[in-house]
């Protein structure tokens, strides 16, 4: 008995100790998860990674590795990702959703083959939704080359699943990331695998749009819409193609074929908008008026605001603001109140507009963009009624509540410098530059200033060439390119610029630049040809006609 009892007793020790263990490692792996939780609350990614692997090691829970490993590559922690990825591969080996997991990280390390690998397998297992996977991690990296590369190697090897909106998002993916030469060669291909479907016409209306070739565009989108006309996602497509290729009024006939909603009839006053057919807008108008009259539970608050927008287009700003009134969402309340305060000053009731703005201002809204909106809006209309102090100080007012907004510091500049304050605006301009360096309108604005108001020529030109080389084709900051070349006495580089900012976008402020270097530069039938086509433009343009009173022409 003696005996009996001297062996029993170490094993119910050892009993006892294997289950204290197991209380430890439980508690141990709690505690992980609790300092992980709080981490990234706080914060702190990689500790809060590092913590959330540490949990995932004391526990048979597949999900707390694969919430490390998520984690981790939020947090840009690669070796981290990887030893959670792996206890979340023992733990679940079997798992599909570790796979775009492994194939993001396989990009970040530039490891090719197993970046296709884990691609490969996704695609593989796809059951209808596995590629959009495969798709979000392609897309989600910094490597793009590598990214491209990989999509190249997917395709050539036949892992594209055989579904149209798949092949439509990798070749739209591979034109992202540069690879305009796979992206068409998958095109081609999915033209000939599916030859019956909408969405692969829609394809080639955009490829051959891109092309410069609108006539066969438009014949793509015909033929997608000959071959699914039901099909009410594919018209709004349609007609954004339609409306892309330049011909607004051909995707407002498209959308107002098939059943209707609030959704299609704003597609349809938008384009219609662009057309500046009022005549549609019109018939448009009387029809959705027509279809509430006949089902008042039609009347909701997306079709109020519909009509609100409708009747402002048309120019009737009492019924435009009776529809506005009427909207009582609290999403759309506070864009209704911008358009009321709108109609206000339309109908000649300036003061009671700008009264409606104010409320907006110290009401109590979780809606912050109206409320930023109200003091721009109330300035814009300030500004409309030749009163650019009173503007200044709304500004003022709005920087006070949002604190170094762009829009109001950028706005409260260009007031300043049209009230000859240039210190002023100088500094608001100075200000967006130092909050973001890359701000490429604040740095052309701030250079054009010094090169039309100062003679700080070269200090402009540094400012102007750095919005260049962020954006290095827009209209205006060639132009301003254009202008500091002149006003440094390079005219030829000016007449070079401006032209080439007069081609990329028709304005009447490049023509009056463009007009006074032809101008002084002895070319003056092109001066008066040009400054033509800018009044054409915009007949009652202040640049151009006070550059065109000045020079005598």
């Amino acid at each position: 008995m003696i005996l009996l009892l001297a062996v029993a007793a170490p094993v119910a020790w050892a009993a006892e100790a294997d289950a204290r263990t197991a209380e430890d490692t439980a508690e141990d792996s709690l505690v992980s998860l609790l300092s992980a939780e709080f981490d990234l609350q706080g914060g702190e990614t990689a500790s809060a990674a590092a913590g959330y692997l540490d949990a995932a090691r004391s526990s048979a829970d597949p999900a707390l590795a694969e919430r490390a490993a998520r984690v981790a590559l939020a947090a840009g922690e690669p070796e981290v990702a990887q030893q959670a990825l792996a206890r979340w591969a023992a733990l679940q080996p079997e798992s599909v959703e570790r796979l775009p997991l492994e194939a993001n990280l396989a990009l970040r390390l530039g490891e090719r083959d197993a970046a296709a690998g884990s691609f490969s397998k996704l695609l593989a297992a796809d059951d209808g939704s596995h590629w959009q996977q495969a798709l979000q991690a392609l897309a989600q990296t910094d490597a793009r080359d590598l990214s491209a590369s990989v999509l190249g190697d997917l395709f050539d090897a036949g892992a594209l699943p055989a579904v149209p909106d798949a092949w439509y998002g990798f070749g739209s993916l591979a034109r992202d990331l540069g690879d305009d030469a796979l992206s068409d060669r998958m095109a081609d291909a999915a033209m000939q695998r599916f030859p019956d479907r909408a969405r692969v016409w829609l394809w080639q209306a955009d490829r051959q749009r891109r092309a410069g070739n609108l006539v066969a565009a438009r014949a793509a989108v015909d033929k997608a819409l000959a071959l699914e006309p039901a099909d009410t996602r594919l018209r709004m497509t349609a007609a954004t193609e339609l409306n892309t290729q330049g011909d607004p009024a051909a995707a407002a006939a498209i959308l107002a074929k098939g059943p209707q909603n609030a959704i299609i009839r704003t597609g349809r006053v938008a384009y219609l908008a662009r057309a500046h057919d009022e005549a549609g807008m019109l018939v448009l108008y009387d029809e959705i008026k027509a279809v509430v009259a006949e089902d008042p539970s039609q009347l909701d608050d997306a079709h109020r605001f519909l009509l609100g927008q409708l009747g402002e287009l048309l120019k009737r700003p009492q019924e435009a603001m009776d529809w506005y009134e009427g909207v009582r969402d609290q999403t759309r309340r506070g864009e209704a109140e911008l358009r009321i305060a709108v109609q206000l000053d339309a109908l000649g009731r300036t003061d009671e507009a700008e009264q409606r703005l104010r409320e907006l201002q110290v009401a109590e809204r979780e809606d912050g963009q109206s409320v930023l909106d109200s003091y721009l809006l109330q300035a814009e209309l300030q500004r409309k009624h030749q009163r650019d102090q009173d503007a200044v100080d709304t500004y003022s007012r709005g920087l006070l509540v949002f604190e170094d907004d762009p829009q109001l510091l950028y706005a409260r500049a260009l007031t300043h410098e049209h009230l000859d304050q240039l210190d002023e605006a100088e500094a608001d301009l100075r200000r967006l530059v130092a909050i973001n360096p890359q701000d490429a309108n604040a740095l052309n604005a701030l250079g054009y200033t010094l090169a039309d108001r100062t003679e700080r020529f070269e200090e402009a030109l540094g400012y102007i060439r750095r919005a260049l080389e962020i954006e290095p084709e827009t209209p205006a900051i060639v132009d301003s390119l254009g202008w500091v070349m002149y006003r440094m006495g390079n005219a030829s580089e000016a007449l070079v610029q401006l032209r080439k900012a007069f081609e990329l976008q028709p304005d009447p402020e490049v023509a009056a630049h463009l007009g006074e270097v032809l101008w002084h530069s002895g070319q003056r039938e092109q001066a008066r040809a040009i400054w033509q086509r800018g009044l054409d433009l915009d007949p009652e343009n202040v640049v151009l006609k006070d550059t065109m009173q000045r020079l005598d022409a």
